[in-house]
């Protein structure tokens, strides 16, 4: 699952917002710039079971509260429009757009209209007071209304009285479901048993497999590992199974490298080798204790002694669960990451430049990395004039804000060096004092 383009309009500090995205994307800018909020905007989609039908504020990845602190200006009778543009697995160019709107209701959001499109098909759906009508247009422009009639949602309360729904499915594959008619009591039971099912009808004709949201948007594809990390622990209780996929504060990483340590020692020497490679760690391994407790001990040079993980230097425990979550995660994934760079050496923070450009190229995965380090932003930079990175390879969106809303610019580290596209206050962060030290050195 790899995000092609995001855009957004009333969603928090966005008043309007056209992104897209790479396979290395790098969100830059001062804090509270607006930077997470483009993150959570992805995190509200991903941990909702139902997208596109619900949109979950608070859940497994972010807490973003109610309503009215996710629309823009906390005014809760605008609208917030989320629009996503995904790349589909197996299938170079194959892309599918989600494009929503929600408004208020008790607190949440509710959806008013829904599109979903690819090359072959279209599902809209509309909702108001009274009406909730949903098309679908096949192939060589053929329209076919899943719903022969629309249907009336009468409301009581904000809630949905009795909905009484005449339809027909049509038919795309044999022994496929041909037709529903029935009356559902509420919203929730429209959605369940009438609309999915309709999407589900769109996912039996996309190649290859390929659908709208399957599984929650192939949330295991998915991963975001946040800034703030847990702390090691000097020793650690064994479970019986790690999880499939780490924390967003790292936790979970351990288990899951015992258990690479004990079914899987290829993929061990695989993070043995990425530590090595970007100089935190030769080795890891596990030391088992008595009382079924085990610790974690480190290499830090091939000539050195193993060490507790909680005595070597705090960068490589907070680094590390990126390492581990990325090794988690399948070919044509996306991994999140706020804030990599968090308590590690200058050189460190450069080198992890190259393993993103090493990982594009060998898993075609894609990366989005909210960061601050102007090393890492410099190393990509690098890696685009010696050619080691294409341009395609590489977006960098600077954010600032100015109080009310923010705005992104999408910036170009040209292959000649060259940085184009940037507002004044991208060289005020990032070039000032150099070219001030540059200055007076030279008076």
């Amino acid at each position: 699952m790899l995000i092609n383009a995001l855009s957004l309009k009333n969603f928090k500090c966005f008043e309007e917002l056209d992104v897209k995205f790479a396979p290395i994307t790098l969100l830059t800018g001062a804090n509270s710039s607006g930077k997470s909020s483009l993150i959570n905007a992805i995190l509200a989609v991903l941990q909702t079971e139902q997208f596109p039908f619900y949109l979950s504020p608070n859940g497994k990845y972010v807490n973003m509260g109610s309503f009215e602190e996710m629309v823009f200006g906390k005014v809760t009778e605008k609208e917030i429009s989320l629009k996503f543009n995904l790349q589909a697995r197996r299938v170079k160019g194959y892309l599918m757009s989600y494009n929503t709107v929600w408004k208020y209701n008790n607190g949440l959001p509710i959806l008013t209209s829904l599109l979903v499109k690819n090359k072959i098909i279209e599902l809209t759906a509309e909702l108001d007071s009274e009406w909730y009508k949903v098309d679908l247009i096949l192939p060589n422009n053929q329209r076919a209304e899943i719903l022969q009639d629309q249907f009336s949602l009468r409301r009581l309360n904000n809630t949905f009285k009795k909905l009484k729904i005449k339809g027909k499915f049509i038919s795309y594959d044999e022994g496929y479901l041909l037709s529903n008619t029935g009356t559902f009591s509420s919203a929730n039971e429209m959605i369940k048993d009438f609309l999915i099912p309709a999407l589900d009808a769109i996912r039996s004709i996309s190649p290859n497999g390929l659908g709208i949201f399957s599984n929650a948007l192939e949330i295991q594809r998915f991963n975001y590992i946040g800034s703030s990390r847990q702390l090691p622990e000097r020793t650690y209780y064994q479970k019986a199974r790690a999880q499939l996929k780490i924390d967003t504060d790292g936790g979970g990483y351990i288990d899951q490298i015992i258990e690479w340590e004990e079914t899987n020692p290829e993929k061990l020497e695989d993070l043995n080798e990425i530590m090595q490679q970007i100089k935190l760690f030769t080795e890891i391994r596990s030391t088992k204790l008595k009382g079924g407790r085990f610790e974690l001990n480190v290499k830090t040079t091939v000539k050195s002694d193993f060490a507790s993980l909680t005595d070597v230097g705090f960068g490589v425990n907070q680094f590390l669960p990126i390492i581990v979550a990325d090794l988690q995660l399948p070919e044509d994934s996306c991994l999140a990451i706020s804030q990599p760079e968090i308590h590690l050496h200058p050189p460190v923070q450069a080198t992890f430049g190259n393993y993103l450009a090493n990982q594009i190229k060998r898993t075609q995965k894609q990366y989005i990395v909210e960061t601050h380090s102007e090393y890492l932003l410099n190393r990509i930079r690098l890696l685009l004039v010696t050619g080691e990175l294409k341009s395609d390879d590489v977006r960098v969106l600077y954010f600032e804000n100015d109080g009310v809303k923010s705005t992104v610019y999408d910036i170009e580290f040209a292959t000649d060096g060259q940085v184009k596209g940037a507002p004044q206050g991208f060289f005020d962060t990032y070039g000032i004092d150099i070219m001030n030290i540059a200055m007076n050195a030279v008076e």
